[in-house]
C-alpha cells in the first residue's frame, strides 16, 4: 500500500489539472490562435480590462471595510447573537450576486421604487409632479457603474474576508492585547491587531478582486463593460481567436492575485493546526459590553444590507405590485404575462420546472462528485507529502467562465466526444473545471482538522488505512465536507457564463433561464423567478435542516425506552 500511494496521489492531481486546466489549453491552442490576433485585441481591450480592474478593486475595498470588523465585533458578542450573525453572514455568500444587482436596480436604478420618490421629495423630480412627468422622470443612475459592481460584489463576498479575520482572532492568545494595553495603551492594542489580522484580511481580499474579475452576470446587468462580456461577444460573433486573445491579459493579474491571496490564507490556516495539539488559546481577552454587543449588531444589519436586505426589500416590494396583465406568448422561450404573482408563479414555474429540476439534480451530482474526489485527492495529496500542490488548482478559478466554455467546446464538440457534448455530461465538466479548487481547499482544511494522534490510535487497535479514513478521519471532517458540497451546489446551480454556452440543446439550465426572464420579464415575472432561484439554493439547506432537527440527540430517552 505504501509503494502504491505515491503513483496514486500523481495520477489524481494530474487528472484534477487536466479537468480544471484543459478548457483554458483548449481555447488559447484550439481556437486559431495568433500572436497578430493578440496584438489587434490588446488596443481593443483597454476599455473592458479598466472596466474590470475597477470593480474588482472596489469590491475588495467593500468586503474589507465590511468583513474586518464584522470579524472582530462579532467575535467578541455573546454566543446566541454570534451564531445568528454568522448564520446571516454565511446566507448572504450563498445569495447569488445578479439576484442582488437585479434588486439594486428595481429599488435605486434610474426608475426605482425608492430611488424615484426620494428624488422627488427631495426636489429633485419634475415641478408640478403630474403622473405623466413622474412616468417619465428618472434619477440620475449610481446603479449603472463599476462602483455599484464593486459594491454588489462585495456585498456578497465580505464573508470571505470575515471569515478569514474570524479565523486569525480564534487563532491568537488575546494575552498579547492584553499585554499591549497596559505597556503601549490603545497604540500598542492597534500594533498588535493590525500584524495579527492584516495578513488574512488582504489575502482574503485578493480572492475577492480574482474572483471579481472574473465575473460575468453581474457588470452586464448593470451595463459595465468588462473583459468577461466582451469575451462573451466574440464567442457570439464566432470569433474564437479574438476571444482567447482577449483572455491573456486578464489571466496574469488574476492569476496573481488568486495565487498570492490563496498563499497568504493557506499560512494562516498551517498556523491553526497547531490548535489541534492542545495549543488552543484558553485566554479569550475581556467580553464586549452593551455598547459592544450593540456594535455587533449593528455592523451586522449593516454588512448584510447589500446581499440580504436590498434583495428581500426588492422581492417584497415586487411581490406586493405584482398587478401586470395580458397574455401568454406562445413558444419554448416565451414570456409570462400573467396577473398577479401567483398567477405569474405558475406561468414561471410551467415554462421553466424542468430547468429547475434538471438544475437540482445536475448540481447535487456535481457536487457530490467533486466533493468525493476532492476528499480522495486531498487524502493522497497530504500522505504523499504532496499537499502543497494543490494549491496550482487556484488557478482554475481565474479562468473567465466564457473561457471555460469557449474551451469545452473546442474539446468535445468533434468526433466521439460529440455525444459527451450533446449530452449533460458537458454541464458537469464546466462546473467541474470552474469549481472543483473549490472543493479541493475545503476539503484539505476540513481532512487537517482531524488530529493525527487519533489516527495513530486507531492504527495502534489494528485498524488499516481504509479503516482509519472510514472510522476517524472521515466522522471529524464531516462538517468541512457538508461546506465543501453546499459551496460546490450553489455555485454549479447559480453558474451562468459558462452554463449557457454548453447547455445542451433543449435542455437549458435554470439560472440562464433566470437571467433570461430578469433581463425581460415584468415585475411579477421577476419576483416568481426569484423566489424559485431561492428556492433551488435553499433546497439541501432545508433538508440539512430537517435531518438535524430530527437526529436524536445525546442523552435525550428515545420513544419506548425506558
Amino acid at each position: 500500500m505504501m509503494a502504491l500511494r505515491k503513483p496514486l496521489a500523481a495520477a489524481a492531481i494530474l487528472m484534477a489539472f487536466a479537468v480544471v486546466l484543459s478548457p483554458l489549453l483548449a481555447a488559447l491552442l484550439g481556437s486559431g490562435l495568433r500572436w497578430r490576433a493578440v496584438a489587434a485585441e490588446f488596443e481593443s481591450v483597454a476599455g473592458p480590462l479598466r472596466g474590470s480592474a475597477g470593480t474588482a478593486l472596489a469590491a475588495s475595498l467593500v468586503a474589507l471595510a465590511l468583513g474586518v470588523p464584522f470579524a472582530l465585533l462579532v467575535e467578541r458578542s455573546r454566543p446566541g447573537p454570534r451564531r445568528v450573525s454568522w448564520a446571516l453572514g454565511l446566507l448572504a455568500l450563498m445569495m447569488p450576486p445578479y439576484v442582488v444587482a437585479e434588486s439594486a436596480i428595481v429599488l435605486l436604478g434610474p426608475a426605482g421604487r425608492v430611488a424615484r420618490p426620494v428624488a422627488v421629495w427631495l426636489g429633485l423630480g419634475p415641478r408640478p409632479a403630474g403622473p405623466v412627468e413622474l412616468a417619465r422622470f428618472t434619477v440620475p443612475g449610481f446603479i449603472y457603474s463599476w462602483p455599484a459592481v464593486g459594491v454588489v460584489m462585495g456585498g456578497c463576498l465580505f464573508p470571505v474576508v470575515a471569515l478569514a479575520v474570524a479565523g486569525a482572532s480564534r487563532r491568537t492568545d488575546h494575552r498579547v492585547f492584553e499585554e499591549a494595553r497596559l505597556a503601549q495603551g490603545r497604540r500598542g492594542v492597534w500594533r498588535i491587531g493590525a500584524s495579527v489580522f492584516a495578513p488574512p484580511a488582504l489575502g482574503a481580499a485578493l480572492l475577492v478582486f480574482a474572483l471579481t474579475l472574473t465575473e460575468f452576470p453581474v457588470p452586464q446587468l448593470l451595463r459595465v463593460r468588462t473583459v468577461g462580456e466582451a469575451i462573451y461577444e466574440r464567442i457570439q460573433e464566432g470569433d474564437l481567436a479574438a476571444a482567447s486573445a482577449l483572455s491573456l491579459p486578464l489571466m496574469p493579474v488574476v492569476v496573481a492575485a488568486a495565487a498570492l491571496g490563496a498563499y497568504v490564507l493557506a499560512r494562516g490556516r498551517v498556523a491553526s493546526l497547531a490548535g489541534l495539539e492542545g495549543e488552543v488559546p484558553r485566554f479569550a481577552g475581556r467580553r464586549a459590553g452593551r455598547a459592544g454587543h450593540l456594535a455587533a449588531g449593528l455592523i451586522t444589519l449593516v454588512a448584510i444590507t447589500p446581499a440580504l436586505i436590498l434583495p428581500s426589500a426588492s422581492l417584497g416590494w415586487l411581490a406586493a405590485s405584482a398587478n401586470a396583465s395580458g397574455s401568454a406568448m406562445q413558444g419554448r422561450h416565451r414570456l409570462v404575462r400573467a396577473s398577479g404573482l401567483s398567477g405569474s408563479f405558475r406561468g414561471v414555474w410551467e415554462l421553466a420546472h424542468d430547468d429547475a429540476i434538471r438544475t437540482v439534480l445536475l448540481a447535487g451530482l456535481a457536487a457530490t462528485l467533486a466533493t468525493t474526489f476532492a476528499t480522495g485527492l486531498a487524502r493522497l495529496a497530504s500522505r504523499a507529502g504532496w499537499g502543497p500542490i494543490l494549491g496550482g488548482l487556484g488557478a482554475g478559478v481565474a479562468v473567465p467562465a466564457p473561457i471555460v466554455g469557449l474551451g469545452l467546446v473546442i474539446l468535445w464538440n468533434r468526433g466521439a466526444g460529440a455525444a459527451v457534448y450533446r449530452s449533460s455530461a458537458i454541464v458537469l465538466l464546466a462546473w467541474f473545471a470552474r469549481f472543483l479548487p473549490v472543493a479541493v481547499f475545503l476539503a484539505q482544511g476540513a481532512l487537517a482538522r482531524v488530529p493525527r494522534e487519533l489516527e495513530d490510535a486507531a492504527a495502534l487497535a489494528g485498524r488499516g488505512p481504509a479503516g482509519r479514513f472510514l472510522a476517524v478521519v472521515l466522522p471529524n471532517a464531516v462538517p468541512g465536507l457538508v461546506a465543501a458540497w453546499l459551496a460546490v451546489y450553489v455555485l454549479s446551480a447559480t453558474e451562468i457564463g459558462a452554463t449557457v454556452l454548453i447547455a445542451p440543446p433543449g435542455k437549458p439550465l435554470f439560472a440562464p433561464s433566470v437571467m433570461t426572464f430578469m433581463r425581460r420579464g415584468q415585475d411579477p415575472e421577476i419576483a416568481a423567478c426569484q423566489i424559485l432561484l431561492l428556492a433551488v439554493i435553499a433546497l439541501p439547506l432545508a433538508l440539512l435542516s430537517l435531518g438535524v432537527a430530527l437526529r436524536p440527540r445525546a442523552g435525550r430517552p428515545q420513544k419506548g425506552s425506558p
